[in-house]
């Protein structure tokens, strides 16, 4: 697994907690206040991140890293199955088929 997810991932790991960026980031800005030095930090957010994943993108990736064939086909049809519906004003909308993007 440590081949397939970065050591400094701190969401979504077991034993981690998705607050461990944060907190470090936090130590960083203190310690160089402390020590008087200019620092900068660039924070990235993929807004709505799991709705954009095109499928044949995620399929490529799983095929350069390997992935046996069997799983990449039970990940599409996981993926490629699935219908959903949307709150709209607290109310459910008809469901419909998922054309990209994750479950969550």
């Amino acid at each position: 697994m440590h081949r397939l997810i970065s050591e400094t991932q701190s969401a979504f790991v077991r034993g981690r907690q998705i607050l461990d960026g944060v907190l470090i980031a936090n130590e960083v800005i203190d310690e160089a206040k402390r020590l008087k030095k200019k620092v900068l930090l660039f924070k990235v957010d993929f807004e709505k991140a799991y709705d954009s994943v095109d499928w044949d993108f995620l399929d490529f990736v799983m095929g350069k890293m390997h992935f046996p064939t069997k799983w990449r086909n039970w990940i599409r049809e996981c993926i490629s199955t699935s219908w959903v519906s949307v709150l709209i004003n607290g109310s459910p909308s008809k469901e419909f088929k998922m054309e990209r993007g994750l479950r969550q």
